[in-house]
């Protein structure tokens, strides 16, 4: 644990000479400040504004995990090129580790800023929601959950292709995602992970406000936790046996 520690500490120091911290605060606060601007006007229902915030951050999730992820790939690029993951005495497991962990814990502090942010300015501010604190800590959840997926793929892709190739799938996911939540999206989102959090949080919403999901429904949600846990690990167990034999944006 010490020495993942230390890397990761030497990670965020290389990032503080990049916008990676100013993505993970700017975006979720102006996010959460223009849709709360729009929300004081809009004629939309209380728990339709909430839903329609946080389906729009599980839709811009995929493009910001391409960037970021693609930031902390280039830190090792252009440090000689991987020579310090390749060449570390610590191994290359242990460095992936530390990447990946600075990754999901900014990424979920960022998700907490957008949401609570977004809570206090519709609790105490415009006084329109209805929904108790619990519901957006349950959120909160899903949605950084539903992501972790798109972060071990997205880093995995940014060492093989490097940041145009993790940001143009970024784009792409978050392309298909907007698709998924129509009836397009019917029968096949559970294996498509970047449509997760936009399906999961309608269930739960629905669950939530409507005391229950249809059980015509309950299977597909089902479907979807399972897929999206199993699915998460197998990817992370074939990322770390891919990265062991790495080499440099080519393996052995």
């Amino acid at each position: 644990m010490t020495t993942i520690y230390r890397l990761m500490k030497s990670d965020f120091i290389k990032l503080k000479r990049t916008s990676f911290y100013w993505i993970h605060i700017c975006v979720p606060l102006i996010g959460a400040f223009l849709f709360l601007w729009y929300f004081s006007f809009s004629l939309l229902s209380s728990t339709g504004k909430v839903q329609g915030y946080l389906e729009s951050i599980a839709l811009a999730y995929p493009v910001i995990i391409g960037i970021v992820t693609s930031m902390v790939v280039d830190q090792e690029s252009m440090a000689g090129g991987f020579k310090e993951i390749l060449g570390t005495e610590y191994g290359k497991g242990k460095c992936l580790i530390s990447k990946v962990l600075i990754l999901l814990f900014t990424g979920f502090l960022s998700t907490i800023l957008a949401i609570g942010i977004f809570f206090i300015g519709f609790q105490y501010v415009l006084k329109q929601n209805l929904l108790s604190l619990n519901f957006y800590i349950y959120v909160t959840l899903i949605i950084f959950g539903s992501q972790i997926f798109l972060y071990l793929f997205h880093l995995w892709i940014s060492f093989i292709l490097g940041n145009g190739g993790s940001i143009g799938i970024g784009i792409f996911e978050s392309l298909i995602s907007a698709l998924m939540i129509t009836g397009l999206g019917d029968g096949i989102w559970q294996w498509i992970p970047c449509s997760w959090g936009m399906r999961l949080i309608n269930y739960f919403s629905a669950n939530w406000v409507n005391e229950g999901i249809k059980s015509s429904e309950f299977l597909n949600f089902y479907v979807g936790i399972q897929n999206s846990i199993v699915l998460t690990i197998l990817l992370a167990i074939c990322f770390a046996i891919w990265f062991k034999f790495y080499e440099g944006r080519k393996y052995v």
